[in-house]
C-alpha cells in the first residue's frame, strides 16, 4: 500500500493524529492514497470517439458510465488482438506487424 507522508512540522498545529494513528511517530501522518482517492488507470482510447462510434451505430445516447466501460472493453479487445499478431509477425520473422496479421488474428 502506497503512503503520502506529510511533516506534521509544516502542517498547523491544531491537526493532531487520531484513532489508530497515534502509534505512528509524532513526526509524520501516514495516509493511505486508497483512502483519499479513487485510483483510475487513464484510458489510452478517447472516450469521445468510442461515444461517436456507438453512436453512429445506432446509439441514441450513451451514459458515462456506459462510455467507460466501452472504452475497457475496447482497449482489451485491441491488447489481445495485438498481442496475437505480434506472435504471427514474430512466426513469419518479421517485427513489424502487417495487415495479414491482424487479419488472421481476427480469425482465431
Amino acid at each position: 500500500m502506497r503512503f503520502v507522508f506529510h511533516l506534521l512540522n509544516r502542517m498547523p498545529p491544531n491537526i493532531g493524529m487520531l484513532g489508530k494513528m497515534g502509534h505512528f511517530p509524532k513526526k509524520y501522518l501516514y495516509i493511505p492514497i486508497d483512502f483519499l482517492f479513487e485510483v483510475r488507470k487513464m484510458a489510452d482510447l478517447p472516450i469521445a470517439a468510442v461515444v461517436r462510434i456507438a453512436k453512429k451505430n445506432g446509439a441514441e445516447r450513451v451514459g458515462s458510465d456506459a462510455a467507460e466501460a466501452l472504452v475497457v472493453r475496447a482497449e482489451k479487445y485491441i491488447a489481445a488482438l495485438t498481442k496475437e499478431a505480434n506472435k504471427l509477425a514474430e512466426h513469419a520473422g518479421r517485427k513489424t506487424i502487417k495487415k495479414e496479421d491482424v487479419d488472421l488474428a481476427s480469425k482465431s
